[in-house]
């Protein structure tokens, strides 16, 4: 079932240094303790824990994937920014047509897609700083866009449901090479030379799940999953994780596409569980939702279920993870805040219908409810509202140092705290948030 069904009836790419080649290298030579999985298979120890921040020189903004990074944390712990805010420059959509999937920046450079059934899509690259437009591309029906766009090594990648990933030129929009494959929607994520993702018949059928060599264009390896693929890679050193629609989690190893581990998820009525939700590590978990309406974590070196925790309708949504805290929405309405390690609820919200995924910026989580189409800011600690803003259905914020951007439901806003100086042009007037 797709979440465009229950609203019509009612995520890409990181260049990230924690899957450096350099890492697999190490590992190669010894140089990671290792342990045995219940299936025999040697991890390194430090596979699953929760990522540490590189120091790192400020350049240009960046968040170029779904979820911010590699681990798909959805936490990006280098930015800095507290409301209120002001509306430092505001984009809209050339057609009619939504903002479905997040944003991603890098370079200097925003990209994010819409959705348009009835005129197709559109992905459009923009100034990150001064949301002047650099490119935009149109697409007929079906070649529509329902998952995050993503950046590596200067280029843009992102899967449609009429069956290709496409490459583009980050600065020019030039397109370098394309792929036929299935229907797809799952955001790509490239790492050293490779680019993952997954794709699945939109009617039904077995998905597969891919690396591709960036240079060559050729597939390196494919996995043929049950059911088809709408999650992004969570990835480690060595392996990829991704669930799907057919009621499983996959663990492969990420260079050989070999099975780690598999595990068949049922629900608490016995039945399996279809999976929409990339899944986020954290902890030794896997945190991930199910269309059952439950949250669930795994153990990320054996694929064992830890903990269930119960929501109020299909959970959609990725979570978000913090400092040993996961926070989810479901399309009941209800925001959790959940501890990693045993799933007990820290503190909830009720909100409108939840299909898009929290993120998590200097100590506030972000969350966007479809009805009323608002974005609200809590304190992820205690849950309090410190913010709100009257836009936003399924896309909160992202942000790098003090950089910060909203996508609403047809709109893209840049946004600058109060207090501090606006980037050239200046805040909207009358504007502040």
């Amino acid at each position: 079932m797709r979440k465009r069904l229950l609203l019509i009836g009612g995520g890409l790419v990181a260049l990230a240094a924690l899957v450096a080649g350099g890492g697999y290298i190490a590992y190669k030579a010894g140089l990671f303790r290792s342990t045995k999985t219940e299936h025999g298979q040697t991890l390194g120890v430090n596979e699953a824990s929760t990522p540490q921040a590189a120091p790192r020189r400020r350049t240009q903004p960046s968040w170029p994937v779904f979820r911010y990074d590699a681990f798909r944390t959805g936490f990006n712990p280098g930015a800095h920014a507290r409301p209120p805010f002001s509306v430092v420059w505001k984009r809209g959509l050339y057609r009619d047509g939504y903002l479905e999937a997040p944003a991603v920046t890098a370079d200097g450079v925003i990209v994010y897609a819409s959705y348009g059934k009835s005129f197709g899509s559109d992905l459009f690259a923009a100034d990150a700083l001064k949301g002047r437009l650099l490119w935009h591309k149109h697409f007929r029906h079906p070649a529509n866009f329902a998952g995050s766009p993503g950046i590596g090594g200067g280029r843009v990648y992102i899967t449609s449901h009429d069956g290709n990933i496409r490459v583009y030129d980050l600065r020019t929009g030039r397109l370098a090479w394309r792929m036929k494959i299935a229907a797809a929607e799952s955001p790509p994520i490239v790492a050293g030379n490779l680019v993952y993702f997954g794709d699945g018949p939109s009617g039904g059928g077995d998905g597969h799940f891919r690396a591709v060599d960036v240079r060559t264009h050729r597939v390196v390896w494919s996995y043929r999953a049950a059911g088809n693929i709408s999650s992004g890679a969570a990835l480690t050193r060595t392996t990829a994780y991704f669930s799907s629609y057919g009621g499983s989690v996959y663990a492969l190893d990420r260079f050989t596409g070999r099975l780690r581990w598999r595990t068949a998820v049922q629900g608490p009525s016995g039945g399996s569980v279809p999976f929409y939700s990339t899944p986020a590590l954290a902890g030794g978990n896997l945190i991930l939702g199910g269309n059952d309406g439950s949250i669930y974590a795994l153990d990320a070196r054996t694929g064992s279920q830890r903990w269930r925790s119960g929501g109020s309708g299909y959970v959609y949504s990725s979570a978000a993870v913090w400092h040993g805290r996961a926070f989810i929405g479901d399309f009941g309405g209800s925001f959790h805040a959940l501890s990693v390690r045993t799933g007990n609820e820290l503190w909830s919200k009720q909100l409108g219908p939840i299909l898009g995924s929290a993120t998590v910026i200097d100590g506030i989580v972000y969350i966007s409810a479809l009805r009323p189409a608002t974005t609200y800011g809590f304190d992820a600690r205690t849950g309090r509202e410190v913010w709100r803003f009257p836009d936003g259905q399924f896309s909160p914020i992202i942000a790098d140092e003090g950089d910060v951007w909203l996508v609403g439901k047809a709109h893209v806003y840049r946004l600058a705290e109060r207090r501090a100086r606006a980037a050239p042009g200046g805040p909207l007037p009358g504007v502040d948030w």
